[in-house]
Parts: structure tokens; sequence; C-alpha cells
């Protein structure tokens, strides 16, 4: 009968060590997934920033390699384009 106690008694000091190692483990776990969440949240910012970046380079790059007889001729382009579609979008209108 006392070994059957001792046994008992051995059982659930082991299953409250394993408990308390439990509850460690999940405040761990949940500060390990607020961290990622943050992480996350900052990389998702990263990345905005270096495409914006990405986009400001090329705007900037494109703008740098055309002269300025080139830049006219886009332009005018681009307004020849617009009036257009300004016309498309009244004649939809109508």
């Amino acid at each position: 009968m006392e070994d059957l106690h001792a046994t008992f008694k051995s059982l659930q000091v082991t299953v409250q060590t394993l408990l308390k190692k439990y509850n460690t483990l999940k405040k761990e776990n949940e500060h390990l997934k607020q961290l990622n969440e943050e992480i996350t949240n900052q990389l998702s910012e990263k990345n905005e920033r270096i495409n914006a970046a990405e986009e400001k380079m090329a705007t900037t790059s494109i703008t740098a390699a055309f002269t300025v007889e080139e830049k006219q001729l886009l332009q005018s382009k681009i307004d020849v384009y617009l009036k257009e579609i300004e016309k498309c979008l009244d004649l939809l209108n109508a």
C-alpha cells in the first residue's frame, strides 16, 4: 500500500512539473506569436518602403535618361493620349 502511495505521489509531482513546464511554454509561445506579428508588420512596412523607393528610382532614372527634346516629345504624346481618352469619356457619358 505504501508502495502505491509513493508511486502516486511521484506521479503527482511529475504531473505538477509537467503542468508548470506547459504553462511556461504556453506563455513563451504567446510571446513569440506577438513578436512574430510585430516582425511581420515591420517587414511589410519595409517592403512597402522598398517598393516606393524602387518606383522613385525607376522614375528618376527614366527622367534622367531622356534629353529635353525627348521629354517634350513624350509629354506631347501623353497629352494627345489624354485628349483622346477625354473624348472617349465624353462619348461614353453622352
